[in-house]
């Protein structure tokens, strides 16, 4: 998926950790059973996520056990097993992975251009499949991909209509976990939040990168459009920090709003760690240059 959410680690309580990191190994053995080995390689925590929601808005159980895992095989940890129901956050993230894929090839440099090409045919029989049992899910997140196409394509759109495609395509995937009109509208507005600091937050992780090579940014339409004279060397302009800044906050700000709406209380510890810390210091991280996709923080002292 996107790699953006997940826990504050340091603020988590043993047990907790332990819960959250047994729903991930779940999650990664369900996309084996269900999608194939190869799926597994693509996950990321955002799933742990979206499963946690699942859980707590469905009043799920959680079903765990000590098992091998395949990053470590000589030693057993925790694992959901069969019993809990993983399903959607597998699905869900093969749905992604495969338009993320594809994006990939159309717009990437040539590194994910060949990685995207390898790995896009053993996602066609798992897309196959989970078009099948969410198919209007499916479609939502296809119609937003061609709107994020035509976005990128046209390199004058500003923040709000580059966010907009990765907005929808949030809203569709949690308006779903709804068990009825109220929770529905809720998540739907939940997941457009969590869309736009998403999308937010990868543009100004990309920002250097996409300076450099000559790509689409709306931050650098941003910067263009305030005469903001920065080559991409060093710290990050004051100005456009700051209006990063004010637009993250607006999103979060709603997307806590919407949060408590819900009234959750399953999980709620680890949901509250992720919601109210992990998604701010994700941020804070790319912004102080310091954020690892693979969830291992970078050398050097991070402002907490």
């Amino acid at each position: 998926m996107f790699g953006y959410i997940r826990a504050y680690k340091p603020y988590m309580r043993m047990y907790e950790y332990e819960i959250y990191k047994s729903v991930y190994c779940g999650i990664c053995k369900d996309m084996d059973r269900r999608f194939g080995f190869v799926t597994r390689f693509t996950l990321s925590y955002d799933a742990a996520f979206l499963a946690l929601m699942d859980m707590s808005v469905r009043e799920k159980k959680l079903a765990v056990k000590n098992e091998r895992c395949i990053a470590h095989p000589w030693k057993k940890s925790m694992c959901a097993v069969c019993g809990s129901d993983l399903s959607y956050a597998s699905t869900v993230s093969v749905l992604l992975t495969y338009h993320k894929l594809k994006d990939d090839i159309a717009d990437k440099g040539f590194k994910k251009k060949l990685l995207a090409c390898c790995l896009l045919p053993f996602f066609r029989k798992p897309y196959k499949k989970a078009c099948k049992k969410y198919g209007d899910l499916s479609d939502k997140i296809s119609e937003a991909m061609k709107l994020q196409v035509s976005v990128e394509k046209d390199k004058s759109a500003g923040i709000d209509a580059a966010c907009e495609p990765t907005a929808l395509m949030m809203q569709a995937v949690f308006s779903e976990l709804g068990k009825n009109k109220r929770e529905k509208a809720i998540l739907a507005r939940f997941g457009y939040c969590l869309g736009r600091f998403i999308y937010v937050t990868d543009a100004l992780d990309d920002l250097k990168k996409d300076i450099a090579e000559g790509g689409y940014n709306p931050l650098i339409i941003y910067m263009n459009n305030y005469g903001i004279d920065w080559d991409g060397q060093g710290k990050f302009p004051k100005q456009l920090r700051d209006f990063c800044d004010v637009t993250v906050n607006m999103s979060l700000g709603q997307l806590a709003d919407c949060y408590v709406a819900l009234r959750l209380k399953r999980f709620r510890e680890i949901l509250d760690n992720i919601v109210y810390l992990g998604l701010k210091y994700t941020y804070d991280s790319v912004k102080q240059e310091k954020f690892n996709k693979k969830n291992k923080d970078r050398k050097g002292t991070t402002t907490i």
